[in-house]
């Protein structure tokens, strides 16, 4: 039982760890995480949607999985370059 529940979070994980290492490509003027919470915060905070530099945190350190909204907005941050090596 443990092992079936364990495949089901590598995808998950694998995801989670590819996003964060998109946001550190993406701000590659970051010296440190604290430094990166804050510059992606400011980046994808609006009007409607306010971001903590925790939540980029725990996204980070792949605690929480981001919102399909963020994923576009940081790859579109990211560059054209960025979206073809998805494929």
């Amino acid at each position: 039982m443990q092992k079936s529940f364990q495949n089901l979070r590598d995808p998950q994980e694998r995801e989670r760890k590819w996003f964060a290492s998109l946001l550190w490509r993406s701000f590659p003027e970051a010296t440190s995480e604290a430094e990166l919470a804050d510059l992606v915060a400011e980046a994808l905070t609006t009007a409607q949607r306010p971001v903590n530099p925790r939540t980029v945190r725990n996204w980070l350190r792949s605690e929480n999985a981001p919102g399909l909204h963020y994923v576009l907005a940081v790859l579109a941050l990211a560059g054209a370059e960025t979206v073809f090596e998805l494929f």
